[in-house]
C-alpha cells in the first residue's frame, strides 16, 4: 500500500493559453478570477500565459481542465514545471 507522505512543496507551473480572438477578454476575465492563477504577458491576437501555484500534480490537472472548461478557449498547454520543496541552499 502506498501512503502519501506530507510535504510543504509548492508546484509552480506555467501554461500558454489560446483562446478565439473574439473571446479573448470574457476568457481572460474568467481565469483571472480563479484561485492559484496569475495571468502575464496577455497578447488581445488570444493568447496569455497562466502561472500557476499548486501543493501538488492533481493540483496543476484541476485549474487546466478548469480552464479548459472556459467558454473560448481553444488549447493550454504546460510549459514549465518546478518543485520548490523548501529547502534552502539547493
Amino acid at each position: 500500500m502506498h501512503m502519501a507522505l506530507e510535504t510543504n512543496q509548492v508546484h509552480i507551473s506555467s501554461l500558454v493559453v489560446h483562446c478565439l480572438p473574439d473571446k479573448y477578454k470574457q476568457v481572460l476575465a474568467s481565469v483571472k478570477k480563479m484561485d492559484q492563477v496569475e495571468i502575464h504577458a496577455p497578447d488581445p491576437a488570444g493568447k496569455f500565459v497562466a502561472l500557476l501555484e499548486t501543493e501538488n500534480e492533481q493540483g496543476i490537472l484541476a485549474v487546466i481542465d478548469q480552464i479548459q472548461t472556459v467558454n473560448g478557449v481553444l488549447n493550454t498547454t504546460m510549459v514549465y514545471h518546478e518543485i520548490d520543496d523548501g529547502i534552502e541552499g539547493e
